[in-house]
C-alpha cells in the first residue's frame, strides 16, 4: 500500500486538483469559499500537506464544476500509470 503523504500518488493528486482548479479559473481563496472552509486548507491540500477523503473530493470537484465520477476515475488511471 502506497502511504507516503508525499509519494508518486499524492503528487499527482496534488497536481490534478491545482490543475482542476486553474482550468476552472478559480483562485485558492475562491475554492475555499465555494467549500464554505478557510483559505488554508486549499493550500495544503494542493500542497501535500492533507489528506482529504473522498466524500470532501467530490465536494471539491463539484465546487470546481468537474464532474466527479469523471476526475475520480482519471485519477485512478493516473495512479495506476503511477506505479
Amino acid at each position: 500500500m502506497n502511504k507516503p503523504l508525499h509519494g508518486k500518488r499524492s503528487k499527482i493528486f496534488c497536481e490534478h486538483i491545482r490543475s482542476l482548479r486553474e482550468k476552472a479559473g478559480m483562485t485558492q481563496r475562491n475554492l475555499a469559499e465555494a467549500l464554505g472552509r478557510e483559505h488554508g486548507m486549499v493550500a495544503r491540500i494542493e500542497l501535500g500537506e492533507r489528506r482529504v477523503d473522498i466524500i470532501e473530493i467530490f465536494d471539491v470537484f463539484e465546487a470546481l464544476g468537474a464532474d466527479p465520477a469523471e476526475e475520480t476515475l482519471e485519477l485512478m488511471k493516473k495512479f495506476k500509470n503511477a506505479k
